[in-house]
């Protein structure tokens, strides 16, 4: 499979990939990240562990909805392409924003990128361009298709590599992150919230406090009956009538006293605060559940404006700015999302308005 088969309906081409290889390597600060196989698809990573994926990430409720945030509020946006201050109207304005042939819908593919933004260090994009014109610059992209993370990778010499071939100069948009991602940033956390997890659903299948069996009389019970009378009682405990159980003559029950239960609370809602930072998203539209204070409008409109003062320029101004590169638009024109509606007093009920 080449790059070539990522276009599920290719159109009748007016042009085709230069052959010219990349004259520049791709500069990363978290280059040592790329060159490792995806966490998505890797089983276990160079130390046997196993690798933390973007499924294990999305078990975690407050990164899932920290996603669901930024992919209702930037992956739902179109792109438009500016000269200037000036939006580009008519047959200006590049079809490959608004459309494509792929079969697959760019406010898809807007989210597809996203995705990996916020779990890896970078995105990758595979354009289709028309004839290259008399001046030998590349042609305009005609198509643009998310190409899946663990189909490319960049090899010791900088050079993109999509299904172990060395991309063409010019068939790809590389779209650096603004962070290595959370499977690298945020493991910690990720881990500590699964192991939260544990720990409450443990406390929900026992929710009375921990009993020590003890024998009465060393030597009258043997290994297998005592490991029988334990999982015997354990059994009883997760029973809606397990407060009541009957104790052998030969054994002492010990109650010990159980843990607090604000640990958990705390405890979680301190991954949520964790996350908010890792992804650059206020605390409190992260919470699961709503103090009084919170319900004021003076709070939620200081938590809509800090959302689109900070978070929407974090993880949208890398993509707008990779889309803004010469290799992608002519030069002095620029790509930016349509926030209109979003900034106005009265946010639109429908969204901005979309080319078809």
């Amino acid at each position: 499979m080449g790059i070539l088969d990522l276009f599920k309906r290719p159109q009748a081409a007016t042009g085709e990939f230069p052959t010219l290889l990349s004259p520049a390597a791709v500069l990363s600060p978290f280059q040592a990240q790329i060159t490792l196989a995806p966490a998505l698809v890797a089983e276990f990573d160079v130390s046997g562990v196993a690798a933390m994926t973007r499924v294990d990430a999305l078990r975690v409720p407050a990164i899932a909805k920290g996603r669901a945030l930024l992919h209702s509020i930037i992956g739902s946006r179109p792109l438009r392409a500016y000269r200037g201050t000036e939006l580009l109207t008519g047959d200006a304005q590049p079809t490959w924003l608004y459309r494509s042939d792929s079969g697959i819908s760019p406010v898809q593919r807007t989210k597809a990128i996203l995705d990996d933004l916020i779990f890896a260090e970078a995105s990758l994009l595979a354009v289709r361009r028309g004839s290259v014109p008399t001046d030998g610059e590349l042609g305009p992209i005609l198509d643009a298709v998310h190409v899946p993370y663990e189909r490319w990778s960049v090899n010791t010499e900088g050079q993109i590599v999509v299904d172990q071939k060395v991309a063409a100069y010019g068939s790809v948009v590389w779209i650096p992150g603004p962070g290595p991602g959370l499977l690298a940033a945020a493991d910690d956390t990720i881990t500590a919230s699964r192991d939260m997890a544990k720990a409450w659903q443990s406390r929900v299948r026992n929710p009375m406090p921990g009993l020590v069996l003890q024998e009465q009389v060393e030597g009258t019970l043997t290994e297998t009956e005592a490991k029988a009378y334990v999982e015997a009682v354990a059994k009883m405990r997760r029973n809606p009538d397990g407060a009541v159980m009957f104790a052998d003559a030969r054994i002492r029950v010990e109650a010990h006293a159980s843990n607090p239960t604000d640990l958990f609370e705390s405890g979680r809602n301190a991954l949520r605060l964790d996350v908010a930072n890792h992804m650059n998203i206020p605390a409190a539209l992260l919470e699961g559940s709503q103090a009084a204070a919170t319900l004021t409008y003076s709070t939620q409109e200081g938590q809509r404006n800090e959302l689109v003062d900070y978070t929407i320029p974090f993880w949208a101004g890398p993509i707008e700015e990779a889309l803004s590169l010469d290799n992608v638009v002519p030069r002095g024109q620029r790509v930016r999302f349509d926030f209109s509606d979003l900034i106005a007093p009265a946010a639109s009920p429908t969204g901005p308005n979309t080319e078809d």
